[in-house]
């Protein structure tokens, strides 16, 4: 049924939500998407409550303002006493191939009731067991017995001495089958393992044993008896774990007629591990690409801190040596000032005298050297640091604003140094004053 913006509007303005959603057997909630992706207002809660009990309600009107694509629903009605059932059921993989490998060669899934295999594994797995079970195994013939030194890979199988030919006679079936189907059977330290589409799985036949009445101590485990009930197990590993599973003779089945079962259950597991195994190995190789782009995201990120750390380095540095040059050029300003104020000493007490000319020239010199817009060659002074020579709280005692204070300096240079017996030229300017 298509229902236009208007006839659903008028819909569930008409009765119930509860009501309309059994009757196109959809859900509440699903309704309600509908409405909103139509701009349709429904009913508030408690709104047909009250109308019941024909109290006052308020209906809202449908906006006209719409300009949305959806114009109208597609809903099918249907009848709520109808019971839905599933036509398609869950296929049973297993259960198929089972009936498939049964149909196509039935003949190859019988187990001989008399064995008569010439399976060399089948051949020296039993003339193993009768020299074990020999009751007369010390005898010389025995033990010189030719045949005992050609004996090579056997089966792994645990079953009473009665029990032994039937064992044998399934596994025989069992190794014939998995050959003929392209597998393979290989022996491993005594242990037997059916290699099915490149999957190995362990198997065994063992024999159940149960407590014996007639010993003295039925409790004690070790005078348990067989009791002629064959388990063929198949071990594997799935998920890291191992796992096993056993078919085994029951009250109304042998574990003969179960050889396709057998079959079909290692082709089929077969196919679940190398599908787990290629999950695990894509799930592998995703988590290795996520590390690999976080350790990559990650060196990417110490590059860069350390190019930053570097470039940080490389500015106080850069700012460093802009400071130095700056105080030099204080330091070779101070110089300088203190010159001009020397020569005009000089001139206003009119001393001229070529050595206290010299010593003039020689500190402008000496200035031109400090400044770090000229930087002057001096023959002495290139040996050493700049930075060195004049400590950078040096210029302080030249850069006070108090006169009082400077000149008080000064004497108490002059002090020391004549207390000391060093003769300072720089701080004795009127030593030749007329």
């Amino acid at each position: 049924m298509k229902l236009t913006r208007k006839e659903l509007y008028d819909l569930v303005w008409s009765e119930p939500m509860t009501t309309v959603c059994k009757r196109f057997g959809i859900s509440d909630n699903g309704l309600r998407k509908h409405c909103k992706s139509m701009n349709i207002p429904t009913p508030p809660m408690g709104y047909w409550a009250k109308f019941q009990n024909q109290k006052q309600v308020e209906k809202i009107p449908l906006p006209s303002d719409y300009n949305g694509n959806k114009q109208n629903v597609n809903l099918r009605e249907v009848d709520p006493n109808d019971i839905i059932v599933d036509l398609d059921p869950p296929v049973n993989k297993q259960r198929e191939l089972e009936k498939r490998l049964a149909s196509e060669n039935p003949d190859s899934y019988i187990v001989p009731e008399v064995l008569y295999a010439k399976e060399a594994l089948i051949f020296d797995t039993k003339e193993k067991l009768r020299l074990e079970n020999e009751p007369n195994a010390s005898n010389i013939y025995l033990r010189n017995n030719p045949y005992k030194s050609q004996i090579k890979e056997t089966l792994d199988f645990h079953v009473s001495i009665e029990s032994t030919d039937r064992a044998l006679s399934i596994f025989y079936t069992v190794i014939k089958v998995l050959r003929n189907r392209g597998h393979n059977i290989k022996i491993n330290k005594e242990k037997t393992y059916a290699v099915v589409n490149g999957e190995e799985f362990r198997i065994n036949i063992t024999e159940r044993k149960k407590q014996n009445r007639n010993s003295d101590n039925p409790h004690n485990n070790y005078n348990n008896m067989f009791c002629g009930e064959l388990h063929f197990n198949i071990f594997y590993f799935y998920d890291y774990w191992e796992k096993n599973t056993c078919y085994k003779d029951t009250a109304f089945t042998k574990l003969e007629d179960k050889i396709a079962a057998i079959i079909a259950f290692c082709e089929i597991k077969s196919e679940e591990i190398k599908e787990n195994r290629l999950e695990e190995e894509n799930r592998r190789i995703k988590l290795e690409e996520e590390k690999r782009i976080r350790e990559e995201f990650e060196a990417k990120r110490r590059a860069e801190l350390k190019e930053l750390e570097a470039r940080r380095k490389a500015e106080v540095k850069e700012f460093q040596l802009l400071f130095t040059m700056a105080e030099r050029l204080q330091k070779a300003n101070i110089l300088r000032n203190y010159i001009n104020t020397y020569e005009e000493y000089l001139q206003k007490n009119k001393i001229d005298d070529k050595e206290i000319l010299a010593k003039i020239e020689w500190a402008k010199e000496k200035a031109d050297w400090l400044d770090p817009f000229i930087s002057k060659a001096d023959e002495y002074l290139d040996h050493y640091d700049k930075d060195e020579i004049i400590p950078p709280d040096h210029s302080e005692r030249y850069s006070r604003s108090n006169q009082d204070d400077s000149e008080r300096h000064s004497r108490s240079n002059q002090n020391n140094s004549e207390q000391s017996g060093v003769y300072n030229f720089w701080a004795r300017p009127w030593w030749k004053k007329k």
